[in-house]
This record gives structure tokens, C-alpha cells and sequence, in this order.
């Protein structure tokens, strides 16, 4: 059998005891041979095995050395070859098993949970929509300054007719079509027409009267 050092301590903390068989199995015992086969017993269900020295074993059943000859042959018939047992070995490998079933469900479980509660404490908001890119700057476009003297002097005029000076970004077109009181809802609708040089306060005030009838 594999050493106890190489084998190392099981993380499993229980062991099944089939009172039926074990009783079968142990009635001819006396008290303190069966306390020497139930510690020997828990031992192998801790390490996987037991040592096959009988200064140690005598340590595990707590007997002296003494004691230990007298117990030993009764004991080590309970044993296989060795002092293997074959169901302890099986027992042993489904428990671990369910140990490891349970461990990543556990884990599973946890990060689901996790989840649940940051959706709980974050509910998701809806994502604002993006400002629409200003149109790309051209030499042959006006400047700021440019629009600003051509949209005083359109002002002025007062005409109807006359075409709004083209803005020289979408953010300033808006800021206009509000001033012109568009209503929100139809700036998408006439911001690429002032974009384009086309729009007239006579265009805006035509479709609003429209809208406003319909």
C-alpha cells in the first residue's frame, strides 16, 4: 500500500457505517479488539491507507506493543492483503465524487446568485442614443464665426423664403431648429434639410400649420 505521506489526508469529514454488516462482521470481537479495528478503520478512511508497520499500527489502535501482538491476527483478517480494504477503497472513491458534485455545484451556484443580485442592486438602464457625428469640415464650409454673421444678417431680413445659412455642425443646427420652435419630435426631419442649405423659416412654418391640423 501507498505510504500515509504520499497519500494524504482525505477532505472527507464522514464515513458511512453499515450497522448491519459491521455488526456481522465484528461480533466475535472483543471490546478492545473492536476498538482497534474502528480506529484502524477511521484511519484508512482519512489517508487511504494504513502503514504496514506495527510500531505505528499499535499507535493507531493506541495498544502497546504488547497489546498489539495479541490484536494484531484477530484485526488483520478483517483486512485484505496488505492491510488494504477493498470497501473502504470504493466507499472512499464515491464520496469523493459527490464531494467534487457538490463543490462545483456550490461554485455554480454562487456566481448565479451573484449574477442575480447585481442585476437586482444594477438594474440595466436603457442606453441613451449617441449624438449624432458632426458633419466633416471642409475649407469651402463656413466657420462658426462665418454662420453666425450670415445667420444675424438672415435674421435681419426676416424673409421668408430666404434659405437658413447652412450651420457648420449638426449640434448648432438643433440649437437653431429649436430657436425656430420646431418641435423636438421633428428635428431629425428637418435637420438634414438645414444641413443642406435648403430649409426655410417659410418650410418650417408650413409644416408645422400642417402638422398642427392634421
Amino acid at each position: 500500500m501507498a505510504s500515509p505521506e504520499r497519500q494524504g489526508m482525505t477532505h472527507l469529514h464522514w464515513m458511512k457505517t453499515y450497522i448491519g454488516d459491521e455488526a456481522a462482521a465484528t461480533t466475535h470481537l472483543t471490546r478492545d479488539e473492536f476498538g482497534g479495528y474502528e480506529l484502524l478503520r477511521r484511519y484508512y478512511w482519512q489517508h487511504g491507507c494504513l502503514p504496514d508497520d506495527d510500531g505505528r499500527l499499535a499507535r493507531i489502535a493506541r495498544a502497546s506493543p504488547d497489546e498489539w501482538e495479541k490484536l494484531k491476527p484477530v484485526i488483520k483478517a478483517l483486512f485484505d492483503d496488505d492491510w488494504g480494504n477493498a470497501r473502504l477503497d470504493e466507499e472512499r472513491a464515491e464520496a469523493g465524487d459527490a464531494h467534487r458534485r457538490r463543490v462545483e455545484a456550490g461554485r455554480k451556484g454562487g456566481k448565479t446568485k451573484q449574477s442575480l443580485s447585481n442585476a437586482r442592486a444594477k438594474p440595466k438602464q436603457p442606453e441613451p442614443e449617441p449624438e449624432p457625428e458632426p458633419e466633416p469640415y471642409s475649407a469651402s464650409e463656413p466657420t462658426t464665426d462665418d454662420w453666425a454673421l450670415e445667420k444675424g444678417e438672415a435674421g435681419k431680413a426676416k424673409g421668408l423664403f430666404s434659405k437658413f445659412p447652412r450651420p457648420p455642425s449638426t449640434i448648432q443646427g438643433r440649437k437653431l431648429l429649436l430657436e425656430q420652435n420646431v418641435p423636438i419630435d421633428k428635428l431629425d426631419q428637418y435637420l438634414p434639410l438645414l444641413m443642406a442649405g435648403t430649409l426655410s423659416p417659410f418650410d418650417i412654418e408650413q409644416w408645422t400649420n400642417k402638422a398642427s391640423i392634421g
